[in-house]
């Protein structure tokens, strides 16, 4: 007779879960699986991204681990159905992350989550009230689904017909079967779902399998925290850079620039006049450069009052309005006529959301739409959304948009300062921003401000 130390389950949509038995020899290869995942996730932060596994090589194995239970394959098909948001792609996810694309170590991440909410044993009793609502499966019932007898063979070679497209059909026919069962279900009573857990008390291999999965949240707090700390500290020093080069380059440029100017007043002759002009306008133009990477630095305090939100916003579009008609580009306004104030500093978040704008116009190449829409939060804050249908980012781009330095666009056309400086003169005026992009598809800015009342 099979031992079964736990149970799976599986989600449904608008219905209970399905809780499928799992004996002891399917845990040996969930516990082998497990550790190849935090082995993979290990591995990954040494090295380089072309060196990395890829999130289909490292699920591939897992399979070949897992799967030779008929439960646990059943699982691992629905795992991959469900839709995942991008906040799941684990702790060193770059925003905009396409969980599909992400590498092995995220891949296993997510998986190693949606494992432990899944799983409920002795040692893992978390999803005891879902078990409780849940429709159970017997071992009877997923015998005669799948056509195999559950008793207690080695899996450790994964030698096993449970493919993933058999898998899936084991799947289909169970949905069908007992969703014909849902009137007549009746609930399970606290008393039996913890004697249900308590088959696996003392098993060694519930055990192991608690501690690695213990494991691996214990190292997602640790790269979370190791990566926050190195973005926190890569900013500070390019915020001290900026700061200190700002002065040393100001003082000599502010020289070239009076210079020219006085050479400009007394000379008569055309082109000389031209040459001269050209050098007092590049002199101011980077004089305006070192001004952002000193805001970025060291922005000023903001004097903060109520502003008008929609005064706000128009001012801003108004601003941009002929670099957009240039490009090509329409501009949308959609914010409701009712909108109560925000409270920031007038001139810093205009200037922050004009650069915002203006890099959404740059991103259209011929011809597309950015749309500004606002809306008030229940907590009373407001959300600024600001979309293009442009080129979008990459994940390399992404993961240095916010670097005064850094820019994604073609040499010679500036060095990246509008998001930079947006990010700190919003978070310096209590709001927030975020970014999502696809590549080829457009970016969306998203801008939290608070506001006069929150």
């Amino acid at each position: 007779m099979m031992a079964v130390v736990g149970w799976l389950l599986v989600s449904r949509n608008s219905k209970p879960h399905l809780a499928l038995p799992v004996p002891r020899q399917a845990l040996m290869g969930l516990t082998r699986a497990v550790s190849f995942s935090l082995q993979t996730i290990t591995e990954e932060q040494s090295l380089l991204q072309q060196d990395r596994r890829t999130s289909g090589s490292w699920r591939d194995r897992c399979w070949r681990l897992a799967a030779g239970d008929p439960a646990v394959a059943i699982w691992l098909v629905s795992e991959e159905k469900q839709p995942r948001s991008r906040e799941a792609a684990g702790p060193n996810a770059e925003p905009g992350t396409n969980t599909k694309e992400c590498s092995a170590g995220q891949a296993a991440f997510q998986w190693l989550d949606r494992l432990e909410e899944s799983l409920v044993t002795f040692s893992t009793p978390q999803g005891m009230p879902v078990l409780k609502q849940a429709d159970s499966v017997s071992v009877q019932e997923l015998s005669a689904i799948t056509g195999m007898a559950l008793s207690d063979t080695d899996t450790r070679d994964g030698r096993t017909a449970d493919t993933r497209s058999t898998a899936g059909r084991w799947l289909d026919q169970l949905l069908r079967e007992t969703s014909s069962r849902q009137a007549d279900r009746k609930e399970m009573s606290h008393q039996e779902v913890a004697s249900i857990v308590a088959l696996g008390d003392g098993d060694p291999q519930v055990a192991m399998l608690h501690e690695l999965l213990a494991t691996a949240k214990s190292l997602r707090g640790l790269f979370t925290d190791f990566a926050g700390s190195v973005s926190s500290a890569r900013l500070e020093a390019i915020r001290e850079l900026a700061y200190g080069a700002g002065h040393e380059i100001n003082n000599p440029l502010a020289n070239i620039a009076a210079r020219a100017q006085a050479l400009l007043y007394d000379e008569h002759e055309p082109e000389r006049q031209r040459r001269l002009a050209t050098i007092v306008d590049q002199a101011f133009r980077a004089r305006d450069m070192i001004g952002g990477l000193m805001i970025f630095a060291r922005p000023p305090k903001p004097n903060r009052t109520g502003v008008n939100l929609e005064e706000l916003l128009r001012s801003v579009l108004a601003s941009v309005e002929l670099t957009a008609e240039e490009r090509g580009v329409r501009l949308v306004l959609d914010i409701p006529s009712s909108q109560d104030d925000v409270f920031v500093d007038r001139g810093q978040i205009e200037d922050s959301l004009r650069g915002i704008l203006l890099n959404a116009i740059e991103a259209i190449l011929h011809g597309g739409t950015v749309s500004v829409e606002a809306v008030r939060s229940d907590q009373g804050s407001c959300l600024i959304t600001v979309r293009d249908n442009g080129i979008g980012m990459d994940r390399e781009t992404m993961a240095r948009m916010f670097d005064p330095f850094f820019s994604g666009r073609e040499a010679g056309r500036g060095i990246g300062l509008g998001l930079s400086k947006a990010f700190r003169l919003i978070d310096g005026n209590g709001g927030s921003i975020s970014i999502e992009s696809r590549l080829q598809q457009g970016t969306t800015v998203s801008v939290q401000l608070p506001g006069l009342q929150s």
